[in-house]
């Protein structure tokens, strides 16, 4: 079991690390744009930082009501990067 566990944390650090890089950049950055990309990786390193998960409709708001993205783009990113993987990073559900 303690393995699971462990391979469960490696597993969930090299997709925070995979998130904050430039690849993810590159990968996401055509269909997002750049800014878009920097925003979530921000809103990522803040949760970080602050040792607080984030909650969804947060980073939502934040990318559509502060930042004028689109709902159907922000909900679209969500979906591609399948954004239940940041768990229990990013905590809750959109109710939209």
């Amino acid at each position: 079991m303690r393995g699971d566990l462990e391979v469960e944390l490696i597993d969930f650090i090299d997709l925070i690390n995979h998130t904050m890089s430039n690849d993810f950049v590159e990968q996401w950055r055509h269909k997002y744009s750049e800014k878009f990309i920097k925003l979530f990786q921000f809103k990522i390193l803040d949760s970080l930082n602050k040792q607080k998960p984030l909650k969804l409709t947060t980073l939502y708001s934040f990318l559509t009501k502060k930042h004028n993205y689109s709902p159907e783009q922000v909900t679209n990113f969500f979906d591609t990067i399948d954004i239940d993987l940041y768990r229990p990073l990013i905590k809750g559900r959109l109710n939209i």
